[in-house]
């Protein structure tokens, strides 16, 4: 069935219009707008409805020949079929020029109708509307509650929203203990649950109600504590795929109790963050689950993410990933300090510590870019091998 929405003022048109549609059982209009929209409210429709043909009413031509262009430019692919109440030549003719090949006239045929959608069927399977959706979708996965995986899943989050032109999503989906919206400070917010709710009927206006805005950071807390309520995986995926239209990056806090909705989230994800400290019991049950998602084909889609790691630790970095059978990561340092003044203040741990740095190296590193000054920073670290200050002078004497 062609996905499908209709632009025209004409209201009582576009009424006859969506009759004939559903009379013939091969079109879906997800929407119908009675304006013609500018070219910023054109970008968020599209993008939020992604529709493969456009039925738009020319009877405010050069109106309709923007929305026109703005088709073309926001989602190249999509076929547009004019609709109007009379035939006038010259204006079939200009629409020609720019690109239409369909034109409905009103009162609508059904036999007219079922050829146009045929030919509108034949046109997208060769060249289909290309929807511009990102492929990073990013899982937290705790190994074992406690594990800081949400204080990890925050904080990268912010450090891929910080980056240019790097809209980003942060989804706690922890429904048991949540955490998020309360390292935040979030307060009198909608949460996953009512995303997941109205996962069928997302748009432009009803999503920037759900999500809280913090700073450059959109977020959807798991908000109250409901054992009775559950996610479905198919609310899960319809949702994943709306926001793939709207974020550049999408970071997920998961629970670790693998529900169906969890195991949804990790087949969309393009890099699952298995989360552990260096404690026989976590990674033993990291090893459990690692397990679990290589029987699932997502072992290759695995990174460990060692938390709380130590100067002189009991069980090295090396033995770890002996144990787990797959390489660790990255390592973030143990400041329970740092923590805990950013859980007091209510925001992401600061930049210039080395957690905070580590934390920045992560958002980087899942959005494949390199990191600003990294380059002077490693340069300097090298050199600093070989600096001999006073103190070093004398041992060496010494020795």
């Amino acid at each position: 069935m062609l996905r499908a929405v209709i632009i025209s003022p004409d209201v009582e048109l576009s009424t006859r219009l969506n009759e004939i549609i559903s009379r013939s059982g091969r079109v879906g209009v997800t929407k119908t707008i009675d304006r013609y929209l500018v070219s910023y409210e054109l970008e968020r429709f599209l993008r939020a409805n992604a529709p493969q043909t456009v039925f738009l009413s020319i009877e405010q031509l050069p109106h309709a020949i923007e929305v026109l262009q703005g088709v073309e430019h926001y989602l190249p692919g999509c076929q547009v079929v004019a609709v109007d109440r009379g035939c006038d030549p010259a204006v079939l003719l200009d629409l020609m020029h720019l690109g239409v090949r369909e034109y409905l006239a009103f009162p609508f045929d059904i036999n007219a109708f079922m050829a146009t959608v045929s030919r509108l069927e034949e046109l997208l399977e060769r060249k289909p509307a290309q929807v511009d959706t990102t492929d990073n979708v990013f899982a937290f996965l705790p190994s074992k509650a406690g594990a800081g995986t949400s204080t990890i899943a925050l904080n990268a989050a912010v450090a891929a929203a910080n980056q240019p032109d790097n809209h980003t999503l942060l989804m706690d989906l922890d429904l048991n203990s949540g955490l998020i919206g309360f390292m935040l400070k979030l307060e009198n917010v909608y949460t996953i649950y009512e995303a997941a709710e109205n996962s069928n009927k997302l748009d432009e206006h009803i999503w920037p109600q759900l999500v809280a805005n913090v700073s450059k950071l959109d977020v959807l807390p798991a908000g109250r504590l409901d054992p009775q309520t559950r996610i479905d995986p198919i609310q899960m995926r319809q949702l994943i795929g709306f926001a793939r239209r709207f974020y550049r990056a999408i970071c997920i806090d998961l629970s670790g109790n693998m529900e169906k909705f969890s195991l949804e989230v990790m087949q969309e994800a393009r890099k699952i963050f298995l989360v552990c400290t260096p404690e026989i019991p976590t990674l033993h049950l990291a090893r459990q689950k690692f397990h679990l998602l290589s029987g699932m084909d997502l072992g290759d889609r695995v990174a460990v993410l060692l938390n709380r790691s130590q100067k002189r630790p009991l069980i090295t970095t090396q033995q770890i990933e002996q144990l787990l059978g797959v390489p660790v990561y990255m390592e973030f340092s143990n400041d329970y300090r740092g923590v805990h003044n950013a859980l007091t203040a209510g925001r992401e741990v600061e930049i210039d510590t080395e957690l905070g740095r580590q934390f920045q190296a992560l958002g980087y590193a899942m959005m494949e870019r390199s990191q600003p000054g990294r380059l002077a920073a490693s340069k300097k670290k090298f050199l600093e091998y070989f600096s001999v200050n006073a103190s070093t002078t004398t041992e060496l004497t010494k020795a």
